[in-house]
């Protein structure tokens, strides 16, 4: 669509086609983003994706005459406005039919949402939930409970009160993937997919939070809490009650023993452990150490 289609010639100074809203950074083509400084604005022009750019007007001299610009005393309140109108509109859907393989087994129970697809040999069991806008692959299991396009806690807030905001986004579960008993994968607000990649075990009561990816044959184990826009790796263990706190990059075969919390960025094969994590050899000696 085009900004024309939504905002006025009192706040449109330089139209453009926009086909999502996501933020500054994101290599994904046709963005529309806000800017609430002059380094988010600058980080929009030097990115071939932004097509457009929400900030305020005192900004004007340095938008990029490249990009859209829309003036506003508000940019965040007029981004997730323009958010919301486009996905009401049918502008940004992941998934626009339901296809569900014959050879698929659902329990009785289940609940599937429409516009998902459902490839051959899934099982789905009892009072399992598939919202819209997620693709499951083939030979893999959903178990009991198990929640998979489930809201995110966003915590859009403008002018001191929260502000709804629609879940464009969808998750991908790729082939023979496990998502165990009571297991929630939530998807994000933009238009993206939540991504689990193939031969991957999610674990019982294990939440996997908005807009993270994770590699194949990688093993989550139960109770931990992945935040959002997470990126795990390849072969990548994630013990039991573990926490990653949000944006981080766990890189492949990395191992984050039981009960971690992960507050930085984990290099290719490390071991962490603890609270919050480092080095797990490390941690053992000065954990033997304070028991001395």
């Amino acid at each position: 669509m085009r900004l024309s289609q939504f905002f006025g010639k009192e706040h449109l100074i330089r139209d453009a086609k926009v086909e999502l809203t996501h933020y500054a950074d994101k290599s994904i083509e046709g963005i529309v983003c806000f800017a609430l400084n002059e380094s988010f604005v600058e980080k929009a022009n030097k990115n071939e994706h932004v097509k457009a750019i929400i900030t305020y007007p005192r900004f004007a001299n340095i938008v990029h005459n490249s990009k859209g610009f829309v003036a506003s005393e508000n940019p965040k309140k007029d981004y997730y406005r323009i958010h919301n109108y486009m996905y009401e509109q049918g502008y940004m859907q992941l998934v626009e039919k339901t296809s569900i393989h014959a050879s698929v087994q659902i329990a009785s129970t289940a609940i599937i949402e429409e516009n998902v697809i459902i490839n051959k040999n899934v099982v789905i069991d009892d009072y399992a939930i598939i919202k819209s806008h997620c693709i499951i692959g083939e030979n893999s299991y959903i178990g009991p409970h198990a929640v998979i396009g489930a809201r995110g806690m966003h915590n859009t807030k403008i002018d001191g009160h929260f502000m709804h905001v629609y879940d464009a986004g969808g998750v991908e579960i790729g082939q023979n993937c496990e998502v165990l008993s009571g297991a929630v994968v939530q998807k994000s607000y933009h238009k993206e997919m939540t991504r689990i990649g193939n031969e991957t075990k999610i674990s019982v009561h294990v939440n996997i939070g908005h807009g993270t990816i994770i590699g194949e044959r990688t093993l989550i184990a139960g109770n931990s809490q992945i935040a959002g826009y997470v990126s795990i790796g390849d072969d990548v263990w994630v013990g039991p009650s573990s926490t990653v706190s949000h944006g981080l990059k766990i890189s492949d075969n990395t191992e984050i023993k039981l009960g971690s919390i992960v507050v930085k960025s984990m290099k290719r094969g490390a071991i962490v452990s603890g609270n919050f994590a480092y080095d797990h050899n490390k941690h053992l000696k000065n954990h033997i150490k304070a028991q001395r």
